[in-house]
């Protein structure tokens, strides 16, 4: 008679459960899903553009707040929701923030709001994984991807608690959102940076 794959797995279950405690060992507990919500306070949410061809600038967003749903286990799973007030916008530059929230860029006055919601890919794993989905700016839907990576896991020192650094990068057409101004001096593609400390135990 043919055994069935559970009946297979059985032996090796039992196996396990006899052998590991001799070894001192325990085995691991199913992880389940766990929501991350974290904001400005936790992260950096920056941009970035070229000028030129030769120079490059970086701003950021002073107010966001993003909800990151991750099973370490199936990563495959993972969801994110994020929501950047478009008004916060910080800039070195003078005067660049005060351009950047006018009609021409981000229009902060009418579309106060910028959404982005994303689902993993396929194929990652819990050190790097893609977050694909609709990016909505100006009241325009494009599609968007973000690039998820565990930079470094560490123990704070004061309070002894597990912290997992990660960031996500993407890229955008700023004139597919209808930004068109300046197109001589300040090119199309805009770098979207995030990094945020989360603590996970």
């Amino acid at each position: 008679m043919m055994m069935t794959p559970n009946q297979l797995l059985m032996p090796r279950r039992a196996l396990a459960g006899a052998v590991l405690p001799l070894l001192g060992l325990a085995p691991l507990p199913a992880r389940a899903a766990r929501v991350f919500r974290f904001d400005q306070s936790q992260g950096r949410l920056e941009f970035s553009a070229r000028h030129l061809m030769v120079l490059t600038s970086t701003g950021q967003f002073s107010r966001f707040s993003c909800e990151l749903i991750l099973d370490p286990e199936r990563p495959e799973t993972a969801r994110v929701a994020v929501q950047v007030e478009t008004g916060s916008i910080t800039h070195a530059y003078p005067g660049a923030a005060d351009l950047l929230r006018s009609a021409a860029y981000f229009d902060a006055e009418r579309w106060p709001l910028a959404r982005f919601s994303g689902n993993a890919a396929p194929g990652g794993r819990v050190e790097a994984f893609d977050l694909a989905g609709p990016l909505e700016m100006r009241g325009v839907r494009q599609p968007f991807t973000l690039q998820a990576k565990l930079a470094r896991r560490r123990r704070d020192a004061a309070t002894g608690a597990e912290i997992v650094d990660c960031t996500a990068r993407g890229e955008i057409s700023r004139t597919a959102f209808g930004m068109v101004a300046d197109m001589a001096a300040t090119g199309d593609r805009v770098q979207l940076a995030v990094s945020v400390s989360l603590v996970i135990g």
